[in-house]
């Protein structure tokens, strides 16, 4: 009766600090089209791709859009030293020069995710890419966030956030078992509820829930 089993613990999501709750829901998708689109954008012909800080000529070649310098240590913690040329901003000096409402995608990462819900109101494909980072109650991390620095029970329902867009992207002919391994552990009450309500669109979408 069941398609496949996917079990959602606090385990890390990857160690990539190129990885954001924006990029793992698609917003930052939408978000760099939205860029793509501002008069200055247009009469540059930059892309979408030219918003990424994963590849493209748009990030800044110094520290190739990780906005940070990697130092290894061999005895101690490895060291990151913010880029002396992007000043951890990520994007070449041209390309934060184009704006949307005076921000520029630099600007957009720094939001967190309330923040852009209402910045971004009117764009209805930014605010439905949005909505499962609040519906499971991670309205308050930034944008840009590296996924690593995430605690347990944030890369939890982050990968909740996950598995509700792909539910609602899809219909499957049978549904998922899902295995949370104690989802409300430090949750507020508001949050926990949040958590249920996310919970009840997954069933909702034909999956079961443990």
């Amino acid at each position: 009766h069941i398609d496949d089993v996917t079990f959602v613990d606090q385990t890390p999501i990857g160690k990539t600090t190129r990885s954001n709750p924006a990029s793992y829901v698609g917003a930052f998708d939408a978000i760099r089209d939205v860029f793509s689109r501002a008069p200055l954008a247009k009469e540059r012909s930059y892309t979408p791709g030219t918003f990424s800080f994963n590849a493209g000529n748009g990030r800044c070649p110094t520290c190739g859009g990780n906005g940070f310098e990697h130092v290894e240590m061999q005895f101690l913690s490895d060291v990151y030293l913010r880029c002396p040329d992007c000043d951890g901003k990520r994007y070449r000096p041209e390309v934060l020069e184009v704006t949307v409402r005076g921000k520029s995608i630099a600007d957009v990462l720094e939001m967190t995710v309330h923040e852009a819900a209402q910045f971004f109101t009117g764009n209805a494909e930014v605010r439905t890419a949005l909505a499962p980072l609040v519906d499971v109650g991670l309205d308050y991390l930034r944008l840009g966030q590296p996924v690593p620095t995430l605690s347990g029970g944030e890369a939890q329902r982050l990968k909740l956030a996950g598995h509700l867009v792909e539910a609602a992207r899809s219909t499957p002919k049978r549904g998922t078992l899902f295995l949370f391994d104690e989802p409300t552990t430090g949750l507020h009450f508001e949050d926990v509820a949040k958590l249920l309500g996310a919970f009840r669109r997954l069933i909702a979408a034909g999956h079961s829930l443990i």
